[in-house]
């Protein structure tokens, strides 16, 4: 994951310096990432919480309808601190999820207005969660379909603020995230 995370860096770093890509672009958000957690593989139960999650991404628009993206997610914590193990047991424990990723998108746009954007997304996310039940530790991870809808609104050419949704195919934990944040553009 973290050789994931220092090339997602290494290509975001290249293409703003890059004056060959005029159409590159950075952004980021924050918003809640929703979470639906299994733990009675390491001796708990299910819960289902939010946590602040933050995303970094980069990308390159083709042209007024397509580009291609790679996103470094955040999904952050979230916690309970009662769950119980198994329905009726009245067993309660502590419970804990977090989550972090890498996806990359292909990216389709639809230009409303000048300053109005439509998009979805279709991509993969490569995962890791660290899962945690009173003091017993486990962990998850895997490459999953990832996928959004999301709208921007350009305030000039280069800065616009963006909503977004995005859900991923992750097994456990199953995590969406509903986000806002800022895009520039290089011209």
């Amino acid at each position: 994951m973290k050789a994931g995370v220092i090339v997602i860096f290494s290509v975001l770093l290249s293409m703003a310096s890059s004056p060959i890509l005029a159409d590159a672009y950075v952004g980021l958000g924050i918003g809640s990432a929703s979470y639906d957690v299994d733990l009675s593989g390491i001796g708990g139960g299910d819960f289902e919480d939010n946590g602040t999650g933050t995303k970094i991404y980069g990308g390159y628009a083709f042209n007024d309808y397509f580009a291609a993206e790679a996103t470094y997610y955040n999904f952050a914590e979230a916690s309970v601190g009662a769950v119980e193990s198994s329905p009726g047991s009245g067993v309660f424990n502590s419970a804990k999820a977090d989550m972090t990723g890498v996806g990359a998108y292909a990216v389709g746009m639809y230009p409303v207005s000048k300053e109005v954007n439509l998009m979805l997304k279709l991509g993969v996310l490569n995962w890791d969660a660290d899962l945690k039940v009173n003091n017993t530790s486990g962990s998850n991870d895997g490459t999953d379909v990832a996928y959004a809808v999301a709208a921007s609104y350009a305030f000039t050419k280069e800065l616009l603020v963006t909503a977004e949704w995005e859900a991923f195919n992750t097994d456990n934990p199953e995590v969406s995230m509903l986000s806002l944040g800022f895009k520039f553009i290089f011209r």
